[in-house]
């Protein structure tokens, strides 16, 4: 698709460019998509799944939009403390899915879930409203990204199997009828004992943080197309993505691939 054909452009991030304006108005000036309305979503690494779940929404309800793109973009490491001994953790991506309406919709289900007590926990806490930067906050590295609390292991070991099975309940599928799941790609581990979970094969899932770290709000159209150029999907298998991040901010959705 050429830039002029797109309608709109949603990009999820919890790395942008400026505290305002939004990062999804900056892209579309530098793709030259003039035609485009755009706006950001901000629930950190589970963007890209919010905003497919979105997309899809606005398509199936506005005959106008024809051309949808959904970004996940994630450059962590410009917002970290260089003494900080998780730099090594983040990694820079980005990754995007172009929808479009068709007879036979792509789109499945979705579904979300929250859990604000943890929104203390992972995140940066200087240079907003509610603590807005100063030379004393900048100094002692509250601008940049600070692990404050450690998350409970079955925050995802327990949340992400209760999602997935919300977005199969919502899309009338059984877990078994699954042909791939791709996961917020932290930690391998934890996506081994959900796939036990679930009682699906990891042969059913894909992993890139063991070659680019954690790339948070691009990891997950990262997976997707890693896997697709590995043929591990195909045409016509039912995907399901389940993204989470700091806030704590979980969702999935279910797509039937084209």
């Amino acid at each position: 698709r050429a830039p002029e054909e797109v309608d709109l452009i949603i990009l999820g991030t919890d790395s942008p460019d400026y505290i305002t304006p939004a990062t999804s108005v900056v892209l579309q000036h530098k793709l030259g998509a003039r035609s485009a309305g755009t706006f950001d979503v901000g629930c950190a690494c589970a963007s890209f799944p919010t905003g497919l779940a979105i997309g899809a929404g606005m398509i199936a309800t506005n005959p106008g939009l024809k051309v949808v793109l959904v970004v996940g973009v994630y450059m962590m490491h410009k917002l970290t403390d260089p003494n900080d001994p998780m730099i090594f953790f983040y990694g820079d991506g980005a990754g995007a899915a172009v929808l479009e309406p068709r007879e036979t919709p792509g789109f499945v289900s979705s579904a979300s879930q929250a859990g604000g007590e943890y929104h203390r926990h992972w995140g940066i806490y200087s240079g907003g409203t509610f603590e807005p930067a100063t030379v004393e906050s900048v100094n002692a590295g509250r601008t940049t990204v600070k692990i404050l609390d450690r998350y409970p292991p079955e925050i995802n070991h327990e949340g992400w199997p209760r999602l997935a099975r919300r977005v199969a309940n919502e899309g009338g599928f059984a877990l078994g009828d699954i042909d791939f799941i791709i996961f917020t790609q932290v930690r391998k581990p934890s996506i081994e004992l959900v796939m036990a979970d679930l009682g699906l094969p990891m042969a059913k899932t894909h992993t890139i943080m063991e070659r680019w770290g954690y790339t948070g709000s691009a990891c997950i159209p990262m997976a997707l197309d890693d896997a697709i150029a590995k043929g591990k999907i195909r045409s016509h298998d039912l995907v399901v993505m389940v993204g989470s991040g700091v806030g704590y901010n979980q969702a999935g959705a279910a797509f039937r691939m084209p």
